[in-house]
């Protein structure tokens, strides 16, 4: 608080600064010099708004060193508003502008008399430092030369501070032009017929009005003159009416054969709203300071459509399926940044499956990798083609996280995952899904989404708030997030692996997430309160811990489901029921969406789903009971299948590179570290397999020992592998044995050492 009121005193000290700034150089006084015995002082703030007027304006930068209050004044204003911005970065662009300008009024003064060096009186406009400076470069370059280095680096100062696409502007100015000059013939040769009858019309009144013929011309001829004239006005009105029905009946033609009528949609560009902007100066106080979007890299998004050339693509696919068999009239055009949606409204009696059987000669034709037909678009009675645009967009997250639509999002775990075909935002909320799946073959994107999952939840929410469970087989997907271990990665007590890498360790955490799971469940129960937000609620207002979201990632559940199916679909199916009111999250994705990975029981349980592009329609059935996911292009192009929808999404995810999150980390965990969340590992308690204290009546056990004896490893998987045996089963062999001191306690990753030797087999034997 007191940094905040600091700020502000800070933020009304320039305020004044910048009025007293810019009250002395209005009202200076070209002729009047500093002193301190001056009197008859002109300037309204004294002696001080001369030196101010004197040094920044006379020997300064003339009228331009007006911007130089402004800029008091805006960052006044931020400080005031408690608005975070980044002021070396607005002051370097500011000071730029500001010589830029004094240059360019310097230039318009003096523009036939530049010198090096002269008078003080010569550079009213720029002041004597901008006209020094103004002189040399005129020396220099000589005048067109001066011209042309002012307006280059004015333009390029302005598209670097406002982010502008120039070029693509630049390069259809020739077809815009030609079109302004194409109707600008069109106008005055549709206008020619008019101006030559106003002009008889004129000569006729002329007439008329002429009173030295009024006497000679008798009322009969002034009657069939003024005949005439009406006659003349009515054919004006009946070619203006002739006009307006060619008109009307041109639009009625239908869309297929007038394409400049054709309703085109350009992609939506959502407003912006620094993130960083929005929140507390966190970094003045000594609290978790959240990384800032400038980690992130970013694009400006503003594009130019080029009408004439969609339209050209809507003439081609209207033919194509007419030389096809199949007739229609083209509809709406909507454009995205990744693909273009072409409706089509079908003929009389043409059905719309034909236009999925064409699918992939539309491809062809259309010289696309793949084209997704809707058939019919959902609420609508036209069918629709959408199409990849040929030149794609690359949406990054950062211009996702810093969308208004992100920062008003009101969802507890919302998921940057990208844009939707129209270019919106696409924000989702991992609490009311509450589990998701993914599924993708490699290179389509599936690992990229899962980054930026994790990416958009650590802008948002702090190390008391969420946690990590992230289990990766492949042991290289996400190795990049061990940085986080101090921070936001769950501990397990017993399991010496930040990033969960060996099938063992996953199944050990799978199980002990269950017996969080109904901790939790016990603590809400004591606490009345039915969810981990009821509770919460409470713990804020007695300033208590707070039970932090747990959000469990799976990066490839097909290795561990190959190691032992039942030991990992049983507990993920029990989490996936009941873990949502708890806070614990599950985000399972696999590049093999097969019936054996994906099975009945876990699809049941997770009603959210996203599909990226799959090799097969068998695939695409599996994961969303449709296809489609087959015909997608890869690169974070997506459908996505809402709890409850009919029909899934389609949305294009945003991308973010390994070094943005090696940054991302290094940030975190440079940070002073949170009190750890550990809990403890997953331990049944064996059954009984022994008759009395050290007797063994057990084969199995007793074929468990001889291989781990022989071994001389004392490894859970061993068990499963060689007796063709389940985890749990060989989990309690192996507590068994520790019991009877045949290997020791368990070691975290590593195999537990065996603590007899052969010779122990034969004291079984004899007993």
């Amino acid at each position: 608080m007191k940094d905040k009121i600091r700020i502000q005193i800070i933020g009304w000290l320039l305020l004044t600064l910048s009025l007293l700034f810019f009250g002395s150089m209005i009202s200076y006084n070209f002729s009047e010099e500093p002193s301190l015995v001056a009197k008859n002082i002109s300037n309204p703030f004294n002696i001080i708004g001369v030196f101010i007027g004197f040094y920044l304006m006379k020997l300064g930068f003339g009228y331009a060193a007006l911007l130089l209050p402004l800029s008091l004044f805006s960052i006044a204003y931020y400080l005031i508003t408690n608005f975070s911005i980044n002021i070396v970065k607005l002051l370097k662009y500011q000071i730029i502008f500001l010589i830029i300008t004094s240059l360019l009024l310097g230039l318009i003064e003096n523009f036939d008399t530049i010198i090096v060096l002269g008078e003080v009186s010569n550079y009213s406009y720029s002041g004597l430092l901008g006209g020094l400076t103004l002189g040399l470069i005129y020396d220099l370059t000589g005048k067109f030369g001066t011209i042309l280095i002012l307006f280059s680096a004015l333009i390029i100062s302005t598209i670097s501070f406002f982010k502008i696409d120039l070029y693509s502007y630049l390069k259809l100015a020739p077809k815009y032009f030609k079109k302004i000059i194409s109707n600008i013939n069109f106008d005055i040769k549709s206008f020619l017929p008019t101006i030559k009858k106003h002009e008889e019309h004129q000569k006729k009144t002329r007439i008329i009005e002429d009173e030295s013929f009024l006497e000679d011309i008798n009322t009969e001829e002034i009657k069939k003159i003024e005949e005439e004239i009406d006659d003349i006005k009515i054919d004006e009105k009946d070619d203006h009416m002739n006009e307006n029905i060619t008109t009307n009946n041109e639009n009625d033609i239908g869309l297929e054969d007038n394409h400049d009528e054709i309703s085109i949609e350009k992609a939506i560009i959502e407003k912006e709203a620094e993130i960083d902007n929005q929140r507390n100066k966190s970094i003045l106080k000594k609290e978790w300071v959240f990384p800032s979007t400038d980690i992130l890299h970013s694009l400006d998004e503003s594009s130019v459509v080029d009408e004439d050339d969609i339209r050209e693509r809507s003439e081609l696919l209207k033919n194509s399926l007419s030389n096809f068999g199949v007739e229609g009239s083209s509809g709406a055009i909507k454009t995205g940044p990744i693909i273009t949606l072409f409706e089509i409204l079908p003929a009389e009696g043409v059905r719309v499956n034909k236009f999925v059987q064409l699918s992939d000669d539309i491809a062809r034709v259309m010289e696309a990798q793949s084209v997704r037909v809707l058939a019919p678009i959902p609420g609508s009675n036209h069918v629709g083609v959408e199409i990849p645009n040929q030149n794609p967009q690359t949406i990054f997250l950062k211009n996702v996280i810093n969308s208004e639509k992100y920062l008003k999002s009101k969802a507890k775990l919302k998921l940057a995952i990208g844009k939707g075909t129209l270019g919106d935002i696409s924000i989702l909320d991992l609490v009311e899904m509450p589990h998701l799946l993914i599924a993708g073959t490699t290179g389509s994107g599936k690992s990229v989404s899962l980054n930026t999952i994790i990416v958009s939840l650590l802008y948002q929410l702090k190390p008391e708030e969420v946690k990590f469970v992230i289990i990766d087989p492949k042991k290289v997907e996400m190795s990049l997030y061990r940085g986080l271990e101090n921070h936001y990665l769950l501990k397990f007590n017993g399991i010496d692996e930040s990033i969960i890498t060996k099938k063992d360790n996953a199944i050990l955490a799978l199980r002990s997430l269950e017996k969080e799971m109904d901790s939790r469940y016990d603590l809400l129960a004591e606490a009345g309160k039915r969810n981990i937000s009821e509770y919460n609620h409470m713990m804020k207002k007695s300033k208590k811990e707070l039970m932090p979201y747990i959000v469990l990632m799976i990066d490839e559940l097909a290795d561990l489901m190959m190691y032992s199916p039942r030991d990992v679909e049983a507990p993920i199916a029990r989490l996936a029921q009941l873990a949502r009111a708890v806070g614990i999250h599950l985000i399972v994705a696999t590049q093999r969406p097969s019936v054996d990975v994906i099975t009945g029981v876990i699809k049941a349980n997770f009603p959210a789903r996203i599909a990226f592009q799959v090799a097969t329609k068998i695939d695409s059935r599996t994961i969303l009971d449709e296809n489609g996911a087959d015909k997608l292009i890869g690169k974070g192009d997506m459908l996505y299948q809402k709890p409850g929808s009919p029909a899934p999404v389609r949305m294009h995810g945003a991308f973010i590179t390994l070094k943005e999150i090696e940054d991302l980390v290094k940030h975190i965990s440079s940070q002073p570290k949170p009190n750890e969340v550990i809990i403890e590992t997953y331990k049944e308690e064996s059954s009984s397999m022994i008759d009395g204290e050290e007797g063994i009546n057990d084969d199995l056990l007793y074929k468990a020992i001889e291989i781990i004896v022989m071994s001389k490893q004392g490894s859970i998987s061993l068990l499963q592998r060689r007796l063709s045996i389940g985890y749990s089963r060989a989990a309690r062999l192996i507590d068994e044995m520790e019991r009877l001191k045949i290997v020791g306690p368990f070691t975290g990753s590593k195999a537990r050492e065996v603590l007899v030797d052969e010779s122990y087999l034969e004291t079984i034997n004899e007993e």
